[in-house]
Order: structure tokens, then C-alpha cells, then sequence
């Protein structure tokens, strides 16, 4: 039965893969009077195409200057100082040679405590609304109207 299957999927790459080679060849002959035709309008040669492309001698510095500022991690916000323990721990000697680094270094990185800072920014009412849900009688309307 796999074998059934085989079949039309290799006929089917066949025909792709024949119809990509074709796609890319030249210009079929009957393109030849109709440039022709276009070129005669035109005045010029078709399909048109630079002789020559000019270069600039330099390319104009356009790109803005930009100025970094390098800052202690300890003059950093909780959150900021975050990505710096996990960087410093990860290029750091590894301190249990007994366990896998890479987990150490994620479970770093996932003491999170931007969760507990945002925890203490949350309003006391935050949450699902109280009257949330399905109404209690989720008859039929009133006045339905007309359809």
C-alpha cells in the first residue's frame, strides 16, 4: 500500500522540480517581435539595462553617532540587574562541577523577580470581575425583533 502512495508523490516532485528548470531559462523566440515592436516604439534597445552601474567614490557616513554609557550593575533597577546575574554567573567558574552547568545557569535565570516587584504593584481588586460569566436567566430576548 506504501508503495501505491510513492507514485504520485515522485510524479508530482518530477513535474515541480521540471517546471522550476524550465522557469528559468532564456527568453522564449516568440519575446524576440514583440521586444522588437517595443524597442522600435520606444526609440531605445529593450528590455532596457545600464551599461555601466557609477559608484560612488565614498560612501557618505550617514549612519548616527551613538554614544554608550557603561554602568555599574549595582546602580541598576531589580529588573535590569537581572540579565547581568545571569550573564556574570554564566561566564563565571562553575561552582557544583558535580551537576550540568547549563541547568545551573537556567535555574539563575529563572529567578525571576520582576514577578515578586509586579506582585507588589498589583492592585488589591485585581482579578476576574465578580459578575463575570453567563448570565443567570439565558432565556430569549424581550423583543427578538424581526429576521
Amino acid at each position: 500500500m506504501t508503495r501505491l502512495k510513492i507514485l504520485p508523490l515522485a510524479a508530482a516532485t518530477l513535474v515541480v522540480s521540471a517546471g522550476a528548470a524550465l522557469g528559468f531559462s532564456a527568453l522564449p523566440s516568440a519575446a524576440g517581435p514583440g521586444l522588437e515592436r517595443a524597442s522600435d516604439a520606444a526609440d531605445r534597445n529593450l528590455p532596457a539595462r545600464p551599461t555601466s552601474i557609477e559608484l560612488p567614490d565614498q560612501a557618505p557616513d550617514t549612519a548616527p553617532a551613538v554614544e554608550t554609557e557603561q554602568v555599574d550593575a549595582a546602580e541598576l533597577p531589580d529588573a535590569a540587574s537581572h540579565g547581568a546575574a545571569v550573564s556574570e554567573f554564566a561566564t563565571g567558574e562553575d561552582p557544583t562541577p558535580d551537576t550540568n552547568f547549563g541547568a545551573d545557569v537556567s535555574a539563575v535565570a529563572r529567578d525571576n523577580h520582576g514577578q515578586q516587584t509586579a506582585d507588589t504593584h498589583k492592585p488589591a481588586d485585581a482579578g476576574k470581575p465578580d459578575g463575570a460569566g453567563q448570565p443567570a436567566d439565558p432565556g430569549k430576548p424581550d423583543e427578538p425583533g424581526r429576521p
